[in-house]
């Protein structure tokens, strides 16, 4: 009887550890698979600026892009991540390759950053840089790229 119970429990658990993992899966996957995949309707495809880019942070419902590792994505989709007044907001308009690979928030863009040359990450641990391809296979697989970041 304590076997069948025993049994009947871990029955119970896998399934339901199965349909948690679905339902993660469907959450995580549902607009990578189906939106992010699609052109941009608003962007092209092309090269950026860091001064380009500055403009895109979401203000008055526009785009939000944000370049990592030399690749510019637009991430109006995670617009309640990065929109204005969001928790990641300050990612927005900017490469955030430094700051997503070491988990830092600064008090935002600057002139100086603007004029400064692409950051070569050097100085980053392998543990930041470990850090950073995450985020880059994140926004790989959940936003649309649109460009390359250039001097």
């Amino acid at each position: 009887m304590s076997s069948n119970l025993t049994l009947t429990k871990a029955v119970l658990a896998l399934v339901t550890l199965y349909g948690v993992y679905r339902l993660g899966n469907f959450l995580w996957t549902k607009d990578a698979l189906n939106l992010a995949r699609k052109p941009s309707p608003q962007i092209r495809y092309r090269q950026w600026t860091k001064r380009e880019l500055s403009k895109y942070t979401g203000a008055d419902k526009g785009p939000i892009l944000i370049a990592v590792k030399g690749k510019v994505y637009d991430v109006s989709l995670g617009r309640g991540f990065y929109g204005p007044g969001c928790a990641y907001n300050i990612f927005a308009g900017r490469d955030a390759s430094r700051l997503l690979a070491t988990q830092s928030f600064d008090k935002g863009m600057t002139e100086a950053e603007l004029d400064a040359p692409i950051d070569d990450l050097q100085g980053l641990t392998d543990e930041d840089l470990e850090s950073l391809d995450a985020y880059v296979g994140l926004f790989t697989v959940k936003y649309q790229c649109v460009g390359d970041l250039v001097e």
